[in-house]
């Protein structure tokens, strides 16, 4: 009998436990919920005054005179901008742009206006070749005899644009050069090589003495095409010396500006070189000025890239923007459209100010 009573209150003992036990979880379960309606209840408040200040404001804005933002404000803000003296940065603009790098230069007062990572190393594709155009002038004479040489394998191996020279063809310096701007011709480039240095490498050598002796002290040249590899690089502020510098020479002005070039005779492609960048340009008027002379760069690790000139009829200026992304092929004139963006903020600011 002992035995079984003892029994019974080790089991009695159990139940306890284990109702003590079932009452804890009971307690925490309780508590749980208790915090977990206490937060819910401040977030739906917070919601709710959200809410309501958001209309409030609303309602208030909305009863604001709208003579408040008139002309005379953006007289006012372009008179601001106008008197930074210091380059302005990104965060510090009212636009978005696609590139992601850029330097704008007011080119008769030497004045940088803007500038977005423009001594961070940058890949510049075909930018390359205003280089490549400006060794052909200052070593050659637009009325030299070339003769087209290149590896047409490779070229057609690397997919790049051709100016629609033959191989052993000949061809005057100044119809070679303008198939390297104009139309970006890779085999241009190689005949340009050839006749000037006697090599590619030795050309691409010549390219580099210039690149030093100009201060583009942040740039390497692998290639004259602009052809990508690792080595082959520049920032957007070297890319702005040499236009400043390039700019200089009458030919290479004209050149740099041409929306197309006639030939001599017709190439495989016809008789008539034309302007990448006013192929894909959309326009090249904006308020405040005209773009009037380009080199466009495309390699999928540079992006999209621009070298370009404008006016707004009394000043020029340049701008370099490397690495719009285009990775589908979905938004090919971003480059360009940030050259829009970009000329005409900063142009169509002097516009205000001086009319």
């Amino acid at each position: 009998m002992k035995k079984n009573d003892d029994q019974m209150n080790l089991l009695k003992e159990h139940n306890q436990k284990e109702y003590r036990i079932a009452m804890q979880k009971e307690r925490r379960k309780d508590a749980f919920q208790e915090v977990y309606q206490l937060v819910r209840n401040v977030v739906l408040a917070g919601i709710i005054i959200g809410v309501g200040i958001y209309f409030a404001a609303m309602w208030y804005f909305q009863e604001l005179p709208i003579k408040e933002i008139d002309e005379f404000d953006q007289a006012q803000v372009a008179e601001i901008i106008t008197e930074i003296t210091r380059p302005l940065a990104y965060h510090e603009v009212g636009f978005r742009m696609y590139s992601q790098y850029a330097l704008l230069i007011n080119l008769s007062t030497g004045r940088i206006l803007f500038e977005h990572q423009a001594d961070v190393q940058a890949y510049p594709a075909s930018l390359t070749k205003m280089m490549t155009v400006l060794i052909g002038i200052e070593q050659g004479t637009l009325t030299d005899r070339v003769t087209v040489q290149a590896d047409f394998d490779e070229l057609f191996r690397a997919g790049l644009i051709q100016s629609g020279f033959r191989y052993g063809e000949v061809r005057t310096l100044s119809e070679i050069l303008h198939g390297i701007m104009l139309p970006s011709g890779a085999e241009s480039t190689w005949a340009l090589a050839y006749h000037i240095a006697g090599s590619y490498e030795a050309f691409v050598a010549l390219m580099n003495e210039k690149a030093m002796e100009i201060g583009m002290y942040d740039t390497h040249f692998v290639t004259a095409t602009g052809l990508h590899d690792e080595n082959h690089y520049t920032t957007a502020h070297d890319m702005a010396i040499l236009l400043q510098y390039a700019l200089e020479n009458p030919v290479f002005k004209e050149i740099f500006t041409a929306r197309t070039y006639e030939l001599e005779t017709p190439n495989s492609q016809g008789s008539t070189l034309y302007s990448t960048l006013f192929r894909a340009a959309p326009r090249t008027t904006f308020e405040g000025g005209e773009i009037i002379g380009g080199r466009t760069g495309f390699t999928t690790p540079a992006g999209r890239c621009l070298a370009s000139l404008a006016t707004d009829g009394t000043d020029e200026f340049i701008l370099i923007t490397f690495g719009a992304p285009d990775p589908d092929f979905t938004n090919q004139n971003a480059h360009i459209l940030d050259a829009l963006t970009i000329y005409e903020y900063f142009l169509a600011v002097r516009h205000h100010v001086h009319h």
